[in-house]
């Protein structure tokens, strides 16, 4: 059984997508995602040609990822986070730092053709 984002969780995801996007509401996506062979939450939302996923893995432990036209993968080198305030802050400073620089130095990608 998985541990569902609770609303204080949601609004925390909310808090720095608007902080970073205070002109476009993105909207933040629940569901699950298979990982390894069992679903877990994620807080799913997409900015352009990029998706950003944030897995809750336990009760307060969070993984995350965001992919860039949508057959690359990129996470932080960070298996899991156990505060969702860091966790939402690196992948969205780590997509920043690609956008910006389209330099994969330090970043985990995975390409799925």
């Amino acid at each position: 059984m998985a541990i569902d984002f609770t609303q204080s969780e949601i609004d925390t995801v909310k808090k720095h997508i608007d902080a970073r996007w205070t002109k476009k509401d993105h909207g933040v996506h629940i569901g699950d995602i298979e990982v390894d062979g069992k679903d877990k939450p994620a807080a799913v939302w997409e900015d352009g040609y990029y998706t950003f996923v944030v897995l809750k893995m336990g009760a307060d432990n969070y993984k995350n990822m965001f992919y860039f036209m949508r057959d690359k993968r990129f996470d932080t080198g960070t298996d899991e986070y156990s505060d969702l305030d860091q966790c939402v802050d690196s992948i969205m400073k780590a997509q920043a730092d690609f956008s910006l620089s389209k330099n994969t130095k330090g970043l985990n990608v995975e390409i799925n053709k």
